[in-house]
């Protein structure tokens, strides 16, 4: 009997321990679920991240639809850097459902010839 206090002391401690790991799990779940999602989820209002390619670590390149503008966005962690404004043929492909054929039959554009063609205009 003499060894009670210290048992519920140490039952309290792995309660409190416990209920902190739910809450971080709840927390975590409503958060990705109520705050965007991540970076490739982002859909709100104005703004869409329409496509990302990973380059390497903390790199990636990103289409962007602002408004009625397409951007083409380089990330990296010294921040994000505008590489090219879209034309509105180029940015309507990502907006496009994703299918392997195109409305005509023919293979529908993807990123790397988007790219390519992009090269070949400066």
């Amino acid at each position: 009997m003499e060894n009670w206090p210290q048992i519920l002391s140490v039952l309290g401690l792995l309660a409190v321990v416990l209920l902190v790991l739910v809450g971080a799990y709840f927390f975590t779940r409503w958060a990705g679920q109520n705050m965007g999602g991540g970076l490739f989820a982002l859909r709100s209002g104005q703004l869409q991240v329409l496509d990302r390619a990973a380059l390497g670590r903390d790199q990636a390149l990103l289409v962007v639809k602002a408004g009625q503008r397409y951007l083409l966005l380089g990330s990296s962690t010294a921040g994000v850097t505008l590489l090219a404004e879209l034309t509105r043929e180029e940015g309507e492909c990502w907006e496009a459902p994703v299918s392997p054929q195109g409305p005509e039959g023919k293979q529908s554009p993807n990123f790397r010839a988007l790219m390519r063609r992009l090269k070949e205009k400066k």
